[in-house]
């Protein structure tokens, strides 16, 4: 059994138990997790004596109710998200559950009960078939090359049934043969074959990188990397990059209007849906492994259809 896996009575310290946990799932390649509870144990630290360095943090003192509720304070005092604090507090018990697994005398249940661990549901913002029109014919000479880029990737997106930005970013060349996609989700591992509608094969004939050795077919992501932290480094770079772009383009072709690179793969989900498709067709074309989660874009598409008719109501009362 794996050393972090119960209790070590003989590491105490918030500090030296995370990074053993830190380096077991680097070793596990798993970088996500590895950037989560880094960030967790930083922003602790933060909190921890003012950030004093070298601050003592024994786990005895960090895993009580008090403490931890002075800490869902202090970020709440910094304006953190509720979903940042409830991130950084399920780490937290993620970490007392290793040190101090559940059934075991020591154990305490209710440790998180006062403290915030729930996710707070965002509204998926999607664009209308007006919108996606303006941007389908949109002027584009006052937009830079990288900016041009950047709004074919999100147009593909949405061309390519709702793709999320961090499949179109690991396609292969390899995956685009017969006028057709195939490739898994990066999420589930889950495959999905796309045919490729004519205004998509424009973007990629003029977007595609098929002029150098890299194996991708956009020209997104860094392909000499091979170390598996490196790589997910190198796509949270290209995310905040395609985002900040994105943002830039917005502003000059839909001003006012907030997107990210979610909007394209939520305008997809819900077009479908107003237009009468049923929602396993759409949670099949998602990619999703189920319908539950398809629901989320149902209950968006019935909440405008709901104020749409208090709006009419109320305009004939």
């Amino acid at each position: 059994m794996n050393e972090v896996e119960t209790k070590d009575v003989g590491t105490t310290d918030l500090s030296a138990y995370m990074m053993k946990v830190i380096e077991e799932l680097r070793r596990d390649r798993k970088p996500p997790a590895v950037h989560i509870y880094t960030c967790t144990l930083r922003s602790f630290i933060r909190f921890s004596d003012n950030g004093e360095e070298g601050c003592s943090m024994p786990m005895q003192e960090v895993f009580t109710p008090g403490r931890l509720k002075e800490y869902e304070q202090w970020m709440l005092l910094r304006k953190l998200t509720q979903n940042t604090i409830s991130t950084y507090m399920r780490t937290l018990r993620a970490v007392y559950n290793r040190w101090m697994p559940p059934g075991t005398a020591e154990h305490n249940p209710r440790l998180f009960d006062d403290v915030y661990t729930g996710v707070v549901s965002q509204t998926k913002r999607a664009l209308t078939a007006r919108q996606m029109e303006q941007l389908l014919e949109a002027d584009l000479s006052g937009l830079s090359p990288q900016q041009q880029a950047v709004l074919a990737y999100f147009l593909l997106m949405f061309l390519l049934r709702g793709m999320p930005f961090i499949d179109l970013a690991h396609l292969r060349k390899r995956d685009m043969q017969d006028g057709r996609i195939t490739y898994s989700r990066h999420k589930t591992d889950k495959p999905i074959t796309v045919r490729i509608p004519r205004e998509a094969l424009v973007l990629i004939a003029k977007y595609a990188d098929r002029h150098s050795a890299s194996p991708y077919l956009f020209p997104i992501l860094d392909a000499r990397i091979r170390d598996s932290w490196q790589s997910y480094r190198n796509y949270q770079d290209a995310l905040r990059h395609f985002n900040r772009k994105l943002g830039q383009v917005m502003s000059r072709l839909l001003p006012g209007v907030r997107v990210s690179s979610y909007t394209a793969r939520h305008t997809f989900a819900t077009m479908m849906l107003t237009l009468g498709a049923d929602l396993y067709t759409v949670s099949k074309l998602l990619g999703h492994t189920s319908v539950k989660m398809t629901q989320v874009y149902a209950k968006i598409v019935n909440k405008k259809k709901d104020d749409a008719v208090n709006l009419t109501n109320g305009l004939f009362d």
